[in-house]
């Protein structure tokens, strides 16, 4: 049987190109296994062959994602390959993004399966549950790269067990992470069998695993109200990509990573300055008209003038919405949160899309 194909993407740092200082590198391809694809093609035997390894910059992949995918998508098309390995990215935000987006594009243009591995809280994870790609499976490693050798020893396994075309079975039994979907297989018991069985072991206290597991969302309680208006000092954030003309802060449109905070101190209405719209998800038109609609300064500060409230904060906070990870907004929330008690805000006037 002649060998799988195989090709790696990795970033400029394990490519052995350097740190931040190269992070902007276009993609590049090299003959052959690099770094931990040296490693990776021990475990990998004679059964598959990494026979080229892509890679650029963390930065470049984040900033110009089209066309980074598209060169990508011509090298492994050049290559001829049957198979396609990312990472293993840890706990690198932008390296395990990158993972996780080359790995869909290519499986989902050419019908290629993808193997990748990062931790489980990395923002990767959860643009794949958003994906639900049924041609990507991606392990949880490491925090850091000391798990190294762990990452590649499972994603090496399971690269054979594609290669050789073997049955996949559920995420409980191979180890990979659970995406939000099911995958179909033969069992010896009929789904009202396995319920009931399910149903019996809960009663009796007895362990059981449920077939559909439940995503439970944190509780965040309702903070207590302000009795004093006066006490108030309020800020104004929104999800709609509100941001000064030029996009100085380089927000996206989609699956956006970044927050900011701009000064309207000076200001009456948003209309007194130059603004523009990052949002893919809504119809811009308007707020790129009047941006009162994404941030209402307008309307806050003739509020604040009739004593509403007690002052306005003289920053609002933005970033845009469309598409993103739980994960990822969960930190730019807490993030935003801690930077407005150090402006001494305590309400929050949130503009949704």
């Amino acid at each position: 049987m002649s060998k799988a194909r195989v090709i790696h993407y990795i970033n400029q740092f394990f490519a052995g190109k350097g740190g931040e200082e190269k992070a902007d590198l276009t993609v590049q391809v090299i003959e052959g296994s690099v770094g931990p694809g040296k490693r990776l093609q021990v475990l990998l035997g004679g059964a598959a062959e990494i026979v080229a390894t892509v890679y650029c910059g963390d930065n470049y992949f984040n900033e110009h994602t089209d066309e980074a995918l598209s060169s990508i998508r011509q090298i492994t098309q050049d290559w001829n390959v049957g198979l396609v390995v990312a990472g293993p990215a840890f706990a690198s935000g932008r390296y395990g993004v990158a993972c996780a987006e080359v790995c869909h594009f290519l499986s989902a243009s050419l019908e290629i399966d993808c193997v990748t591995g990062f931790h489980p809280e990395n923002p990767a994870t959860e643009i794949l549950r958003q994906y639900r790609n049924r041609r990507v499976f991606a392990f949880p490693t490491a925090e850091v790269v000391v798990g190294m050798e762990s990452a590649l020893s499972k994603m090496a396994k399971y690269l054979l067990k594609l290669a050789a075309g073997e049955v996949i079975g559920p995420p409980s039994e191979e180890g990979y992470m659970d995406q939000g979907f099911r995958r179909d297989f033969f069992v010896n018991k009929n789904g009202a069998e396995r319920a009931v069985a399910m149903l019996l072991d809960k009663l009796a206290g007895r362990p059981f695993i449920t077939e559909i597991p439940v995503e439970s969302i944190e509780e965040i309680p309702a903070p207590r109200r302000i009795l004093d208006p006066s006490d108030i000092c309020l800020t104004l954030a929104t999800t709609s990509g509100v941001v000064p003309r030029g996009n100085p802060e380089m927000f996206r449109g989609y699956q956006n990573t970044r927050w900011a905070k701009f000064p309207i101190g000076k200001l009456n209405s948003m209309q007194d300055a130059q603004w523009e719209v990052i949002h893919g998800g809504i119809n811009t038109e308007f707020i790129r008209g009047n941006a009162n609609y994404g941030v209402p300064l307008d309307v806050c500060r003739d509020l604040e003038r009739k004593g509403v409230f007690g002052r306005l904060n003289p920053f609002f906070y933005a970033t845009s919405g469309a598409r993103g990870l739980v994960s990822v907004m969960n930190g730019i929330g807490r993030e935003i949160a801690l930077d407005m008690k150090a402006e001494g805000v305590n309400a929050v006037l949130m503009v949704s899309t």
